[in-house]
């Protein structure tokens, strides 16, 4: 059986993954927006230039 303190441990665990995780997911947010507004415009400018 598992004790108080390893149970403890674990959940303090996993909430610092579950954190790091959040940052990522933020960061990687940001990158798909910036890449889909470059490709946006990519299309808009040969669009224009057609």
């Amino acid at each position: 059986m598992m004790t108080r303190i390893h149970m403890q441990d674990q959940i303090t665990n996993r909430i610092e993954e579950l954190m790091r995780d959040s940052q990522r997911q933020h960061w990687d947010g940001i990158f798909q927006n910036a890449a889909t507004i470059m490709i946006v415009a990519v299309f808009l400018l040969l669009g224009l230039s057609w």
